[in-house]
C-alpha cells in the first residue's frame, strides 16, 4: 500500500520534527523534578509517536501520539497534526477519545481532509474492530464513511485521488472494497467489494498509474483453521502446511 510521501529526506525531517515535540515535553517534566537515574518503568511509560504522514503540499504533518496504561496492559493513541515550518508551537490535538483509539492517518490527495482508523463506534463485543473515519485539519467532529461488519483491516488513497480503498472482513476472509472520494467529501459514499477470494486477501498494492490492485491470495482456504477463527479459538500449530499463494491483479475501474 502506498503513502504519501515528499521523499527520504522530508521523510528524516518530519521524524526529526516529531520527536522534537515529543523530547521537549519530556525534558520539560524531567526538569520540574529532581534529577536521577532513568529506570525502566520510566521508559515504559513514556509516551511514543508513530504514522508519521506529511500533507501532499509538504506543509503539515500528522502522526499519532500512544499513551501506555498500565493498569488496563494497553496503550491509547490520538492524532496530533503540526506544521513543519512552524514547528513545535504549532502542534495541536485532533482527536481526544480516551477509551479508543486513532490510527494510521492519511492525507487526501488534495490535503483538503485525512482518513484513520478508529475502534470510537464498535461494538463491545469487538471492542478492537476498526472503520474509517474522515476528519478535516481545520478540526471539527469526525465523519464514519465505512461501516464494515467485521471492521477495517488497512486502506490508502489511489496516487490519482480518485479512489480510497480498503481491506475488510474476518481474519482469514478479508477482501478488498472501494470508496470514490469524490462521494466520500459529499457524504453519500457506499463501498463497492472488488474481490471475492475464497481464503481471503492477504498483502495488496496499489499500481502507480492507479489503475489497477494486486495482491497475494491463498490458492484455497482450510476449513480448520477458518472453524478455529469462528469459534475464538486459538491454538499454535507448528510445521503447519500452508496452501500455495498467488499473485492476482483486478482493475481498479472495471
Amino acid at each position: 500500500m502506498r503513502r504519501t510521501s515528499l521523499g527520504p529526506r522530508w521523510a528524516s525531517l518530519a521524524r526529526v520534527g516529531v520527536a522534537v515535540v515529543l523530547s521537549i515535553g519530556l525534558v520539560a517534566t524531567a526538569a520540574a523534578q529532581s534529577p536521577r537515574p532513568v529506570t525502566f518503568i520510566d521508559v515504559q511509560d513514556m509516551r511514543s509517536f508513530g504514522s508519521e504522514a506529511p500533507s501532499p503540499d509538504g506543509r503539515w504533518m500528522l502522526y499519532t501520539i500512544s499513551t501506555p496504561d498500565w493498569q488496563k496492559a494497553q496503550n491509547q493513541s490520538d492524532i496530533h497534526l503540526v506544521s513543519l515550518r512552524e514547528g513545535v508551537t504549532s502542534s495541536r490535538q485532533m482527536t481526544f477519545t480516551k477509551e479508543h483509539n486513532e490510527t494510521s492517518p492519511r492525507w487526501s490527495r488534495d490535503g483538503r481532509f485525512f482518513v484513520f482508523l478508529s475502534n470510537r463506534d464498535a461494538p463491545s463485543n469487538a471492542a478492537r474492530q476498526n472503520q474509517l473515519y474522515l476528519l478535516r485539519p481545520d478540526g471539527g467532529e469526525a465523519r464514519q464513511i465505512t461501516d464494515a461488519r467485521d471492521g477495517v483491516a488497512d486502506f490508502g488513497f489511489t496516487r490519482d485521488g480518485r479512489w480510497l480503498v480498503f481491506r475488510a472482513g474476518k481474519s482469514g476472509e478479508q477482501q478488498v472494497h472501494r470508496l470514490p472520494v469524490a462521494a466520500i467529501a459529499a457524504g453519500d459514499a457506499e463501498a463497492e467489494q472488488l474481490t471475492r477470494q475464497p481464503a481471503g486477501v492477504g498483502r495488496w498494492e496499489l499500481a502507480p498509474d492507479s489503475r489497477r490492485i494486486y495482491f497475494i491470495a491463498a490458492d484455497s482456504a482450510d476449513p480448520d483453521e477458518r472453524r478455529r477463527v469462528e469459534k475464538d479459538f486459538t491454538v499454535t500449530v507448528y510445521h503447519l502446511e500452508r496452501p500455495l499463494e498467488s499473485l492476482w491483479a483486478i482493475d481498479l475501474d472495471p
